[in-house]
């Protein structure tokens, strides 16, 4: 007798367990698990499966009107899936228990430049406009030092209605890809239909060592002013023309922090 209601027992305490799960409430689990130190979350509602966080702070950067929701098919692959909404984009998180490999896919979120120049630092001439990043896929890597790697970044970022502070101009929009190719950081920087006509390339090798290559061509009604900011960073080749020409290498610090292959 035991023999034939021992299986159906089974199956009913797992699904009992996994109901349970689903429906602790996630502030509750938030108390139980601290965060880390740079990250402060306020009015958190809701389940595991599915809620709403009203403020998040991470390394200083404000985030607001989360709502997110929980992907249960990716426990199939002993993953944790959620799908993010808030108030300045969207994109998809997963995490792996085992690995602690985290992977950011189908990011799309917009932030204008007056709420990224706090983290800029101290700049001679602070940009307006906005910026869009959109990237298919971010890897994130947690060694068994507890350091943080980021690799496999494929994606680009947009800056719409490009301009300076003080400055009453649009320059347009500009585009900067980024891939991974041949154990590298390909770049590519474009103009989109603007006032600056810019080609330029770059790379990163594993070793630190980068390269920069960027010609520009200035439209012939472009401000004084915005020419006379193009050469302190930009050698003037010949009328309306510049050209920046970089290499060197970065700080093994900085290189540490990225992956350099397509594999966790």
């Amino acid at each position: 007798m035991m023999k034939k209601i021992w299986k159906p027992a089974l199956f009913f305490v797992f699904c009992l367990a996994i109901f349970v799960v689903i429906n602790i409430p996630v502030a509750l689990v938030f108390k139980q698990v601290p965060l880390p130190k740079n990250i402060n979350l306020y009015d958190v509602k809701g389940r595991i499966t599915s809620g709403h966080i009203a403020t998040a702070y991470v390394n200083n950067i404000d985030i607001r009107d989360i709502n997110y929701e929980a992907d249960l098919s990716c426990l199939i692959t002993l993953e944790v899936c959620y799908e993010i909404n808030y108030q300045n984009g969207k994109t998809s998180i997963s995490f792996n228990p085992l690995t602690q490999n985290i992977i950011i896919e189908q990011l799309d979120v917009e932030y204008s430049m007056a709420e990224l120049t706090p983290l800029m630092g101290q700049l001679l001439v602070k940009p307006t406009g906005e910026l869009n990043l959109k990237f298919n896929q971010i890897n994130i890597k947690q060694n068994n030092a507890n350091q943080i790697k980021i690799g496999n970044i494929d994606g680009q970022v947009i800056w719409r209605n490009a301009g300076i502070e003080g400055e009453d101009i649009n320059l347009g929009d500009y585009q900067l890809g980024v891939a991974v190719e041949d154990n590298s950081y390909r770049f590519k920087l474009t103009d989109i239909k603007a006032m600056l006509d810019i080609d330029g390339t770059g790379r990163l090798k594993s070793n630190g060592e980068y390269l920069i290559d960027i010609k520009i061509k200035a439209d012939l009604s472009l401000d004084n002013n915005i020419k006379s900011m193009l050469t302190l960073a930009a050698k003037k080749k010949g009328l309306n023309e510049y050209a920046i020409n970089r290499q060197g290498l970065l700080p093994p610090h900085l290189t540490n922090q990225l992956l350099f292959s397509d594999e966790l």
